[in-house]
């Protein structure tokens, strides 16, 4: 068996098609395609099937335990080349308000070796969650509305923090000690995508108090910056993790009547097993988020 092989196999599967696969791979279609023969011959088992009036494929029965055991054995792989070479690199899941304002306070305490083994991988939390699973990270920073209890990770609590409402200087609601999305209909909102657990606190918010009209109205961009800097200059108002707007006096900050927290974790799929370095500088992260006082 192959490591090549399987390399093609777990690319078929998450990409779909075999176009996906060869394109993403850089080899041509009947690479992927012998490579599926190969494994399907040596195992006896038919690994994927063809979708009708589609060029979509989908996992067998077989299939679906060759992937589990495929993805195992080529992160293995990853492993013991980097442990022989000595490439010291952790793919580490950061969102973008965590990666401002807690892991700056994290790395205070590392040293420019365990700094510079870090790849940085930029995606919101919702987005984190599908990149641990599918071993696109070593570890990941998350941020959850809920405490992280999932027996699929190891997770390390770091700290929580309020969603409050930011409106520009001067709105008339800026002075009030609290407001409700009932208090906020009729705005003009604005958010960050769908991949931020933000996003998803806004339009259930939203849903929930029929505001339907404001949910359609709400303008998004991809960059949290980006946001601030719209509320502030008088285009709208946003639903932010208070963290993320602590030391800006060019918006005004009010509590939500009734509290969302937003829980932030560091966390590792369980069956993700890591190097001994990568181990080792998680254990470190993780005693220096228990001295912090966030």
């Amino acid at each position: 068996m192959l490591l090549n092989d399987l390399d093609y196999f777990v690319t078929l599967a998450e990409e779909g098609t075999f176009t996906g696969a060869s394109h993403k791979k850089f080899v041509s279609q009947p690479s992927i395609t012998n490579a599926l023969h190969r494994l399907e011959k040596e195992l006896g088992e038919t690994l994927i099937i063809r979708q009708r009036g589609t060029r979509s494929v989908s996992l067998t029965p077989a299939g679906e335990i060759l992937i589990k055991h495929s993805k195992q054995i080529l992160r293995e792989t990853e492993i013991i080349k980097s442990d022989i070479t000595n490439q010291r690199k952790i793919w580490l899941g950061v969102p973008p308000i965590i990666g401002a304002t807690i892991f700056p306070q994290i790395m205070r305490d590392l040293s420019d070796r365990e700094i510079d083994s870090f790849h940085m991988v930029e995606s919101g939390s919702s987005n984190m969650y599908d990149l641990l699973d599918n071993d696109k990270v070593d570890m990941g920073f998350v941020g959850s509305l809920t405490p992280e209890h999932s027996q699929r990770y190891y997770s390390h609590y770091i700290t929580k923090s309020p969603y409050v409402v930011v409106l520009p200087k001067g709105h008339p609601l800026a002075n009030q000690p609290f407001l409700t999305f009932e208090d906020l209909r009729g705005e003009r909102f604005i958010s960050v995508g769908e991949e931020f657990t933000q996003h998803q606190v806004l339009v259930n918010q939203l849903m929930a108090s029929n505001m339907t009209t404001e949910l359609r109205n709400t303008y998004i961009t991809n960059e949290l910056m980006t946001e601030q800097g719209l509320i502030a200059a008088g285009n709208g108002v946003g639903i932010m993790v208070q963290l993320a707007v602590i030391g800006r006096n060019d918006v005004a900050i009010v509590p939500l009547k009734d509290p969302i927290n937003f829980y932030i974790y560091l966390i590792q799929k369980r069956d993700h097993q890591l190097s001994d370095f990568e181990d080792q500088i998680k254990q470190k992260m993780v005693e220096v988020i228990q001295k912090i006082d966030f």
